[in-house]
């Protein structure tokens, strides 16, 4: 008599469908922490910016009149550090807004609109031209 050992290809079909099946779970799982991650990465880089801008305000008396962060990111350069450039994931934008040189509104676009830190958002109604509402976290002059 011959001795078989080893798997069947039933056998490993089914080991195969069920590695597939939790690492489909994982993945899932795992890019919802993803995408928090990011947002949180969002929220610090306005709140930077938002440092930044305090900093600028005390070297000039104004804050820039641009609208756009490209814009801004262009004024401030030579006054104070480079603002940070949002992560690359989607279309999702930072965004700035001053008209009068004394009050400004920043804002991030955010992957996840039940994120916690949404609670320490500013109400404001838009910044360069986008609602800040459950998914653009705002922040304005101090």
């Amino acid at each position: 008599m011959k001795n078989n050992q080893g798997f069947t290809l039933i056998e490993m079909l089914i080991v195969i469908a069920i590695i597939a099946i939790l690492s489909g779970i994982v993945l899932v799982g795992v890019s919802g922490f993803q995408a928090s991650a990011r947002d949180s990465r969002r929220i610090s880089d306005i709140r930077n910016a938002q440092n930044l801008l305090e900093l600028y305000y005390t070297q000039q008396g104004v804050y820039p009149e641009v609208a756009g962060w490209d814009d801004l990111n262009d004024a401030i350069a030579s006054s104070t550090d480079a603002l940070p450039q949002p992560p690359a994931a989607g279309d999702l934008d930072y965004y700035y807004e001053s008209t009068d040189g004394l009050e400004y509104v920043a804002g991030a676009e955010l992957e996840r609109p039940n994120n916690a830190a949404r609670e320490n958002a500013v109400t404001i109604d838009s910044v360069d031209g986008n609602d800040c509402s459950e998914t653009v976290y705002c922040v304005t002059s101090l």
